[in-house]
């Protein structure tokens, strides 16, 4: 009897260690698996990610280039505008003394027909 007893618990224990090792193998296949699934789904992704950092990089590229050219615009056109408000200062001061010539010469022109009156009264 203690010998059947001793049989059936040596069995049972060979039995508990080949489930567990069953068991063992058959999750490790799975998360061996679940690995290979999420290597392969980062691998797409990092693939996707380089592709717009690639894309990123170059618009950024693109707009740098658009910028630069656009502020070299913007500094000869701020050129050309210094240089026509230069060129206006100088004909306003030209239109300020022909303004003051005429004026003058009107006054000439004032007085002599005033002392042509005065003469001829």
């Amino acid at each position: 009897m203690l010998e059947l007893i001793t049989q059936m618990a040596l069995c049972l224990v060979v039995a508990l260690l080949i489930g567990f090792l069953i068991g063992w193998l058959f999750a490790k296949a799975l998360i061996s698996e679940d690995c290979n699934i999420d290597y392969d789904e980062l691998t797409l992704q990092e693939d996707e990610h380089n592709r717009e950092v690639k894309e990123l990089q170059l618009r950024f590229d693109n707009l740098k280039k658009a910028l630069e050219k656009q502020e070299k615009k913007n500094k000869e056109l701020k050129s050309e505008l210094m240089k026509k408000m230069i060129l206006l200062q100088e004909k306003e001061k030209e239109l300020k003394e022909f303004e003051r010539v005429l004026v003058k010469a009107e006054e000439t022109m004032d007085s002599l027909k005033k002392k042509c009156k005065d003469n001829n009264i």
